[in-house]
């Protein structure tokens, strides 16, 4: 352990210093061309003299420009006092501490990530009843030092796994079907598989996949296929997407659970519900499905799951805080008339659910905490399974073969531990990730904040036990696509925030979905402008409390948060004291002129549409910057240059913009080459980020 005293000694001997860089870096000019386009849309006029940098023909005089502002950001970082003391802590804070994710279980076998200190990316391990070993590493898979695995499926035969491996934090990978006795491939790497996916085993012959466009010059989101293919890669043929049922926005994904009478085929995408479609297992394993749609969107249903002769889902059509329903299914699959078999309140809100052989587990929170209860047979009633913290559950994973459910369960104080549940009873797997011991002395304090409207706003605050008065703080929103920003979960960076004596808050704005779904509705679309207020409200309460500074607390938000945490900076600029926005989208005007765009349309809008394109103006904070009378608050932006869900050009453009309307404005942006959106990024790479972040925010915080 390093001691804290000497390391702030040396660097507040500094400070003085560092004001006078910072006040040299914020009047220095980094030129980059003004080519302004004027257009009239749906009868409003913008004008964006950046526009240029959206073409990629354009993308090394983009980069030259954010290599040249990174430059000036790296100043002014590197000489900021508190650096040096946040990147040495984070690493101690990692140094002696393994972390385990992604549990799946097959019969006797266990599957799941773990990184151990010094190491880049997590690897992949198996326990069966020969113990515990290293099955594979993503570097070896991959041929990349900073490769990452994303989904993994477990063949139901317990034989098998599928897994994508990406680099770079793009995301955007390979599936390597792999022989878990041997280690080795199968056949032929599967090309061009987001993420979040991978291969699904539909007995011990056959798998199934959703495969990116190859369309290297467009948006690979687009045209999302879901493909039916041999073990070994071989026989590949598209069985649902390319204009059968589901739009070229939306991604096509199969469900097929092996001697199941029906498989399950779904269009899905970066929206709350989703449509599903039935069709007999053996005309899929035949490769010509006779799909039946059973879901449209105005059934407003997010998951579908069949189980014999029925299907089950959850809904929020006619309860906001959601229903789980069970349709009986006729011999060709048609659906008859609903049973509700769980019902959500206010107080216990419905997440998500799996369907396992014995039953159906619902997934439900309170005040953010998690809940789980089983019900035997699909139809109850209903058992609590008494979990044995509160905490998050992430990833709630069906057994492949069927038998349980796996989940971690992540606290405020307890790391992500691994659980198995099998007919309703808790089953501890002993694999949980390391805590800082200093995480038991900090206390969670439960609040709320009045918006304009009179609405009362969630808010999560956490800091040292017996710490009083104001200290830097820093507020984390979202307000987006029905997402909880209060839940509980243990988050080792901000525990070097903490320790260094900050506070860290979580404002649940509208938008997201911590009070179900009126509360998604109600930050969404038009209504985004109530979620500005209620991040306004949530930083003035703070401030009010005595806990953040007088000038009001530093604000973050990170992909869907751009669109709310510049825009609430903007608007409001005196209830802030800074700002911070990661790969943010931050010029939602233009999302259908960058990948991943109409996917996001559902939970954005669409521009096509001239309401929605209003919408979408109003939470630009781009746009925002060109009638704004004030500069924002200090501001850092960050980006991934290997980011495929917003593109880096909305935050190059909201710089480029910002710095010639006030060139003096302590504005900075922050690019990095081996990063994407967040996801799968090297743990060098993430260490040093939150350094800059936290050093960045404890200078504009301690003022």
């Amino acid at each position: 352990m390093i001691s804290t005293h000497r390391v702030r000694a040396a660097t507040l001997f500094a400070a003085s210093a560092v004001a006078a860089i910072s006040a040299d870096l914020a009047a220095q000019r980094v030129t980059v061309r003004a080519e302004p386009v004027t257009e009239t849309t749906h009868g409003i006029t913008l004008t964006d003299e950046y526009r240029w940098m959206e073409d990629p023909a354009n993308a090394p005089e983009m980069l030259a420009f954010v290599e040249a502002e990174n430059a000036r950001t790296r100043a002014m970082l590197d000489a900021l006092p508190e650096r040096a003391w946040f990147e040495q802590r984070l690493a101690e804070l990692s140094s002696d501490i393994d972390r385990v994710s992604g549990y799946l279980q097959c019969g006797d076998i266990a599957l799941f990530r773990r990184i151990r200190p010094g190491e880049q990316t997590p690897r992949l391990y198996i326990r069966d009843g020969a113990g515990e070993r290293m099955l594979l590493d993503p570097a070896v898979v991959g041929g990349d030092p900073l490769a990452s695995f994303g989904g993994m499926e477990i063949a139901p035969d317990c034989r098998s796994v599928a897994v994508q491996v990406s680099s770079g934090g793009s995301e955007v990978g390979r599936v390597h079907l792999i022989d878990i006795a041997s280690g080795k491939d199968i056949g032929p790497p599967i090309e061009r598989i987001w993420g979040e996916g991978s291969a699904s085993f539909v007995g011990a012959d056959k798998v199934t996949y959703t495969q990116m466009a190859a369309n290297p010059e467009g948006d690979p989101m687009l045209g999302m296929t879901a493909v039916i293919a041999n073990r070994d890669g071989s026989g590949a043929t598209v069985v649902l997407g390319n204009g059968v049922l589901v739009a070229p926005e939306q991604a096509a994904v199969i469900l097929a659970v092996p001697d199941e009478p029906f498989a399950l085929g779904a269009a899905v995408g970066a929206r709350v519900d989703n449509e599903f479609f039935l069709a007999p297992m053996a005309s899929l394993l035949a490769g010509k499905p006779q799909w039946r749609q059973v879901v449209t969107l105005a059934d407003r249903i997010t998951i579908a799951l069949p189980r014999g002769k029925a299907l089950y889902a959850m809904s929020s059509r006619d309860n906001p805080a959601g229903t789980i329903l069970r349709y009986p299914l006729a011999d060709d699959g048609t659906p008859g008339a609903p049973e509700v078999i769980f019902a959500g309140s206010p107080e216990r809100l419905v997440r998500d659910m799996r369907v396992t052989k014995d039953g159906v587990y619902v997934h439900a929170t309170r005040d953010g905490a998690a809940q789980l209860f089983f019900l035997p047979n699909g139809r109850g009633p209903a058992q609590e399974v008494a979990l044995p913290f509160e905490g998050s559950i992430v990833t709630l994973s069906p057994d492949a073969d069927g038998r349980g459910v796996s989940f971690g369960l992540s606290g405020w104080a307890e790391a992500l531990t691994q659980f198995h549940v099998v007919g309703g009873k808790l089953e501890a797997t002993g694999l949980a990730s390391g805590v800082w011991e200093g995480a038991a002395g900090m206390a969670v304090t439960r609040m709320e904040a009045v918006s304009k409207d009179g609405t009362k706003v969630p808010l999560v605050v956490i800091r040292r036990k017996g710490d009083a008065g104001r200290t830097p703080t820093i507020i984390e929103a979202y307000g987006g696509y029905g997402f909880d920003n209060i839940s509980p979960g243990y988050d080792r960076n901000a525990m070097a925030w903490l320790d260094r004596g900050g506070a860290r808050a979580y404002c649940g704005t509208r938008g997201g979905g911590e009070r179900g779904r009126d509360w998604h509705e109600g930050g969404r679309g038009p209504n985004k402008p109530r979620a500005m207020e209620d991040l306004a409200a949530c930083a003035r309460t703070l401030t009010a409390a005595g806990i953040a500074p007088e000038r009001g607390p530093l604000i973050t938000g990170a992909s869907m948060g751009g669109t709310l945490v510049p825009t609430a900076a903007l608007t409001d600029p005196s209830a802030f004291g800074a700002q911070i926005t990661m790969v943010g989208v931050v010029n939602a005007s233009r999302i259908a002129f960058g990948e991943n765009g109409a996917n996001q349309f559902d939970e954005m809008g669409n521009p096509a549409d001239p309401q929605q394109f209003r919408d979408l103006v109003a939470m630009d904070a781009y746009q925002m910057l060109a009638s704004a009378k004030a500069p924002p608050p200090p501001s850092l932006m960050t980006i991934g240059l290997n980011d495929r869900r917003v593109p880096p050009w909305m935050t190059a453009k909201w710089v480029a913009r910002a710095r010639a309307k006030w060139p003096d404005a302590p504005i900075y942006l922050r690019g990095d080459a081996q990063a994407g959106h967040g996801i799968g990024t090297a743990e060098d790479v993430g260490r040093n980020e939150f350094a800059d972040i936290f050093a960045f925010a404890w200078e504009q915080q301690s003022r």
